[in-house]
């Protein structure tokens, strides 16, 4: 079989959490590009919809879950909404998260739940109910993490716990389900250009400079984009990819390689 046939994901069915915007959003479009059919999930509705226009204008099958992932009925419910679409599950992408940028001291409890029930729990919740369905397709998880789960900053150890968490989960559950065909894996994006990344640089004094600045963090002299992060997760989904589990793939562009920061 060529590499070209490895990757041709025609007939799989993926669910891709958080894939309203962003980095998720590029990880759907990748996969439906490569023949799957999507199912759009995020609690935004407008966003969900968006994204699935997005991919059906390019004559692509897809469908949409507005459903809270964090919750068990949420979880289930987008779930179900693969299999009633589509009849099936080969794909699960642990995508959906959200950041609270702010110290411990002054971090409210609600606040670290809130971040830890979408970054962490949903991804259990998602993983649990998809399993006996990727298990009769000997399917494939992948949960995107972060470069923070391994290397962080000030006001992000919240963030930086949970997706050390996901790389915890990932281990555990390749462990656990290898032995039924499952392959867990998980991606850790560095710095993605994305409207909120923007928001980020925005908030600062100098929004030109401070992205300036963050830039020159990168030995390969861009950013990365929602495309290179879902052509990776195309691969990790693939034939291509059927010895490889329980593993962790960095795309920052070499921002954490160096030990110096110019």
């Amino acid at each position: 079989m060529t590499l070209r046939e490895q990757l041709d994901l025609t007939g799989r069915v993926a669910l891709v959490t958080g894939s309203g915007s962003g980095i998720g959003r590029g990880i759907a479009l990748a996969l439906a590009e490569q023949g799957a059919s999507v199912v759009i999930n995020d609690i935004r509705e407008e966003a969900a919809h968006e994204s699935e226009r997005v991919i059906r204008s390019e004559g692509r099958r897809v469908a949409t879950t507005v459903a809270d992932i964090s919750r068990p009925d949420g979880a289930q419910a987008a779930v179900k909404a693969c299999l009633s679409a589509f009849g099936r599950l080969d794909i699960l992408v642990n995508n959906a998260g959200r950041q609270v940028i702010k110290d411990l001291a002054t971090m409210e409890p609600d606040e670290w739940n809130a971040l830890m029930n979408v970054n962490l729990k949903a991804a259990y919740l998602c993983s649990k109910y998809a399993i006996p369905a990727l298990r009769v397709r000997r399917g494939t998880i992948v949960n995107i993490s972060s470069v923070h789960a391994r290397a962080t900053l000030g006001a992000f150890a919240a963030y930086a716990a949970s997706k050390a968490g996901l790389l915890g989960l990932t281990r555990g559950m390749a462990l656990e389900y290898s032995s039924i065909g499952i392959r867990v894996n998980a991606v850790s994006p560095g710095t993605i250009d994305t409207p909120l990344l923007q928001e980020f640089f925005d908030s600062s004094s100098d929004p030109r400079q401070s992205r300036a600045d963050f830039l020159k963090l990168h030995p390969i002299g861009r950013f990365g984009t929602p495309a290179d992060i879902g052509n990776l997760i195309v691969f990790l989904a693939s034939d291509a990819a059927s010895f490889i589990t329980g593993a962790e793939f960095v795309a920052d562009g070499g921002m954490t390689i160096s030990l110096r920061k110019e």
